[in-house]
């Protein structure tokens, strides 16, 4: 088949039209090379991805058709086979058949450019078809009608693409919430197998303690101890206030401390240096062992029970009692809060 070529240029930035004249009604075989020009330099189009061709016939039905990249686009639904020739050089090329042919009269087109989110439309280009010579088709068996094949099919290919990104951020949202939820699972049983570590680990130190009371009340039962048992009664809560006040009322009522002979019944009272005497409570007695003096406690202190003198040849500690001044040919001396002072006169009952 014979083409004929019809070379074009087409202003990107201007509103020119373009005449294509020679056309004849039902030839196929017309290829229009197209050259987008930047006023008188070829613009370079280099990134912008499609083409897209529009066509209005005389009856007012559209043709459009675009260079997609897409093979399958481009090969199956491209009748117009918009083809990109050199986007530096700014060439494109299509044919005007079928749709493009069939009726006579002028037809208006136009290109545009898309890529990166723009898109550039050229002058309009303008081609009358005229009756044919020789036709052997009959007008009755083809119809004007809009083609929008290509674009049908964009719409479905990028329908497609739409389809599958939903499926892929449905899949990756259903992996994330999976996700969410095995680390949620993960932290429950790490929390489970915390808490239940911890109990164990108060499990065993109780255990432990239990196994040391048991030591210590079998060492008490072969080898019995004031100091063990005073441990395990403040252990086990023995020594209640209850419990002991109860214990010492039964035991202490109508206390006799028996005869000189019956050694296992010892009273003892609370003893120590004449210096470190406490303050007793009122009643209560207790023992100097330096001074061999008796003390019981009294409102004002502790009061001594004997020992209301003492002879020596030095002065004594105690300021409350009498002093027999043995280096002073045995004068009876008081203490008047700041010295010895010795008195001619004592007075005993």
């Amino acid at each position: 088949m014979n083409y004929k070529e019809f070379n074009i240029a087409l202003p990107i930035k201007a509103n020119n039209v373009v005449l294509i004249e020679g056309l004849v009604q039902y030839d196929t075989a017309n290829i229009v090379n197209a050259r987008l020009m930047h006023g008188t330099e070829p613009f370079d189009f280099t990134g912008y991805t499609e083409v897209f061709m529009e066509i209005l016939k005389p009856d007012g039905t559209h043709i459009q058709a675009c260079a997609t990249g897409d093979p399958e686009i481009d090969n199956n639904n491209n009748p117009y086979t918009i083809q990109i020739v050199d986007p530096e050089e700014g060439r494109v090329t299509f044919t005007l058949s079928g749709q493009a042919t069939l009726l006579t009269g002028t037809h208006f087109g136009q290109l545009t450019i898309m890529g990166d989110g723009e898109a550039l439309s050229t002058a309009r280009f303008n081609y009358y078809v005229g009756d044919t010579v020789a036709n052997d088709t009959d007008p009755d068996d083809v119809v004007s009608s809009n083609d929008y094949a290509s674009l049908r099919n964009m719409i479905a290919q990028n329908s497609l693409i739409a389809t599958e990104e939903l499926v892929r951020v449905d899949a990756e949202t259903q992996r994330e919430l999976a996700e969410d939820e095995r680390e949620a699972r993960v932290q429950e049983i790490i929390d489970y197998i915390t808490e239940y570590l911890q109990n164990a680990v108060g499990y065993v130190e109780q255990t432990a303690d239990y196994m040391e009371a048991a030591e210590r009340f079998a060492e008490l039962a072969q080898n019995p101890s004031a100091e063990i048992m005073a441990s395990l009664i403040s252990e086990l809560n023995l020594a209640s206030e209850e419990y002991v006040d109860t214990s010492i009322e039964n035991a202490a009522a109508d206390h006799d401390g028996g005869t000189y002979a019956t050694v296992n019944k010892l009273m003892q009272f609370r003893r120590g240096l004449d210096a470190d005497i406490p303050e007793l409570e009122e009643g209560e007695p207790g023992w100097s062992t330096d001074a061999e003096t008796l003390y019981v406690g009294g409102a004002n202190g502790p009061v001594p029970i004997n020992g209301t003198f003492v002879a020596s040849l030095t002065e004594p500690e105690r300021h409350d009692i009498l002093w027999i001044d043995l280096s002073a040919g045995a004068s009876i001396k008081y203490y008047d809060g700041s010295a010895w002072q010795p008195t001619a006169t004592a007075t005993f009952s």
